[in-house]
């Protein structure tokens, strides 16, 4: 019998050390306080027919129906209450939306234990970004959505939403920022991007891999992300939604001509990222708009890799995303108090580094 117990106790703490929790509810009391905002998407579109994979009508159905459709397995893992912010595409949201969805988290933070935002994948990666660097609470905001509607066989929303209450309830994500969770795997929302227009398995963290993933023995975490419980300054309470600086991204490519760059700076455009190094026109206007102060960034245009741009007044986004360094360049706009600020907040918060020994 004492061997037994000893045999018992040895599996419990390999299942810790691997970093596997055991079935959620399981020696637990209390279950935690999980709040779902619904902001409509693929994942609460409905379709005229069930083999509609890719017709149909996002955000049509209220996430309240949603989690109904997931009891009683839901209700066993956590008490989840339902908020609806709204039922758009994701691309159909601005930054004034994002932050009142940003506040909107907090406030329900104050309460709950978690939040699980659900969305559309487009510009997911984006929303992502923006709650991990505004988000002030250290208590965890997981992300999900769907490449297929809710009505559809086969649809990957059940799970994911499932999967994504799953890990908010285990609060093992606490100080991690926003997260990802779809397809069975969850990721830094700093690194997730989409790759695939079509399938489910769509996202992908090229630089780092993925946090950790999710399954019926429960969630294993792999890694941590490399900004961990440290906010950032950028107080949504502090800064206007109606007052956010306009900020804009032009792509890159051979001999491209420097007239956008010109008519962004004429209507107005506080900030430009290069969505790659710019050619020679593009700098060439990039250049007069700076002496008019617009604050320029460099990002990498490909999947994975770096920009170092050896340029005069051009930020690197190193390998942030264009559309991550975008929105990392509107909140620095609106907190800094000079240009000069607004590139030593991209070198903090824009590329962090993980703690360790830098003696």
């Amino acid at each position: 019998m004492m061997m037994r117990s000893v045999l018992t106790a040895t599996l419990a703490a390999a299942v810790v050390i691997a970093g596997t929790v055991p079935a959620e509810g399981v020696g637990r009391t209390a279950k935690p306080k999980v709040v779902v905002i619904g902001t409509g998407g693929t994942i609460a579109g409905a379709a005229e027919s069930r083999v509609s994979f890719e017709s149909y009508r996002p955000g049509r159905l209220p996430v309240a129906d949603l989690v109904k459709d997931l009891q009683p397995e839901v209700g066993e893992i956590a008490d989840v209450s339902v908020r609806d912010f709204g039922g758009k595409g994701s691309t159909d949201y601005t930054l004034a939306d994002y932050h009142d969805l940003s506040r909107l988290v907090d406030r329900q933070l104050a309460a709950a234990d978690a939040v699980v935002v659900a969305t559309g994948t487009q510009t997911m990666e984006e929303l992502a970004y923006w709650l991990d660097l505004t988000v002030r609470s250290p208590k965890p905001v997981v992300l999900t959505g769907a490449m297929r509607p809710w009505t559809a066989i086969g649809s990957d929303g059940p799970p994911n939403l499932y999967n994504a209450i799953r890990v908010a309830a285990g609060r093992r994500t606490r100080c991690f920022g926003a997260v990802v969770t779809l397809n069975g795997e969850i990721f830094a929302a700093r690194e997730v991007t989409k790759t695939s227009t079509q399938r489910p398995d769509t996202f992908a963290a090229p630089e780092t891999g993925r946090l950790g993933s999710i399954g019926d023995q429960g969630v294993t975490l792999l890694s941590t992300p490399a900004r961990t419980c440290v906010k950032t300054p950028f107080d949504l309470s502090k800064i206007s939604r109606d007052k956010l600086p306009r900020t804009e991204i032009v792509y890159t490519y051979a001999q491209a001509g420097g007239e956008p760059v010109k008519a962004f700076a004429d209507a107005g455009v506080k900030g430009l990222v290069f969505a790659g190094t710019p050619s020679p026109g593009q700098f060439e206007q990039a250049q007069a708009a700076a002496k008019k102060g617009m604050v320029l960034v460099a990002a990498n245009r490909n999947t994975s890799g770096a920009v170092h741009p050896d340029m005069p007044g051009v930020i690197a986004a190193q390998d942030l995303h264009p559309q991550k360094a975008r929105l990392l360049l509107t909140l620095s706009l609106a907190a800094a108090r000079d240009p000069r600020q607004v590139a030593e907040l991209f070198a903090e918060y824009g590329t962090p580094q993980a703690p360790g020994d830098r003696s």
